[in-house]
């Protein structure tokens, strides 16, 4: 994240809703046992992330109600459900989770004002890691399970 916090945080909570929006759909696709299982954890990491979002930008005055899947995320949910393999499907997600941990890590360690980055912002960096971290996990057990 670089620039004003405020704008960064809508930007970050759009992507991460987009995100989200995408592990829902793949979950529900899904005939894996194991990738439903996966996915439903990374859709709890990604609501809890939603609400602390949420909750700073109502602290700076703005409604994050208005936030939902933009046109483009659609597209691409839509696409990943007809077109995309399964492991393109996984790949997906974990690129996903990359930017969303690339965004706090470029952020971080100064807010905007220059100080050290508050608690619960160095909290959904480590979140996100353990999340791209933990899909990275869950692909390398898919696959081994697979071949």
């Amino acid at each position: 994240m670089a620039g004003n916090l405020t704008e960064e945080l809508q930007a970050h909570l759009q992507a991460t809703l987009n995100c989200l929006e995408l592990c829902t759909a793949l979950e529900t696709q899904s005939s894996e046992p194991c990738v439903r299982q996966g996915l439903g954890s990374l859709v709890d990491d990604l609501q809890e992330s939603v609400s602390v979002l949420a909750g700073q930008l109502r602290q700076r005055g703005v409604a994050p109600g208005k936030y939902e899947l933009d046109r483009r995320s659609k597209a691409r949910v839509h696409e990943m459900l007809m077109r995309r393999s399964p492991a393109e499907q996984l790949l997906a997600i974990r690129d996903s989770l990359a930017s969303l941990a690339a965004g706090y890590v470029a952020y971080l360690p100064a807010d905007e004002a220059g100080h050290v980055a508050p608690a619960w912002l160095a909290s959904l960096s480590a979140q996100a890691q353990r999340m791209l971290e933990g899909w990275d996990e869950q692909r390398r057990a898919v696959k081994a399970a697979k071949f």
